[in-house]
């Protein structure tokens, strides 16, 4: 199931300031925001960064995958569902015996 935190700052996760707690996507666009957004100290930063990930690591969030989204250029957000076919749509039935 897709975050519905996700969906609403997709159109501008660069400005959303709502993150959902047991989301990967938004732990690590948490930490985005906090270090490409906020206008505090270096220290002030890196100390609030370190309390996301805390927390979102006792949620039992990975800490390498969130570290690793972090870093990435692109603002974290949940990938869309994929809309699924019904399941006959590709299925040839058989018919007979």
């Amino acid at each position: 199931m897709t975050c519905t935190t996700c969906n609403e700052a997709r159109s501008a996760p660069e400005s959303y300031r709502l993150f959902a707690d047991y989301c990967l996507y938004c732990a690590a666009r948490r930490i985005q925001y906090i270090q490409r957004r906020l206008p505090l100290s270096l220290d002030d930063k890196r100390n609030r960064c370190r309390k996301a990930l805390a927390d979102a690591m006792a949620l039992g969030l990975p800490e390498p995958e969130i570290r690793r989204m972090a870093k990435l250029a692109a603002w974290q957000v949940a990938p869309p569902e994929a809309i699924q076919q019904p399941a006959s749509s590709n299925v040839q039935r058989k018919h007979g015996k």
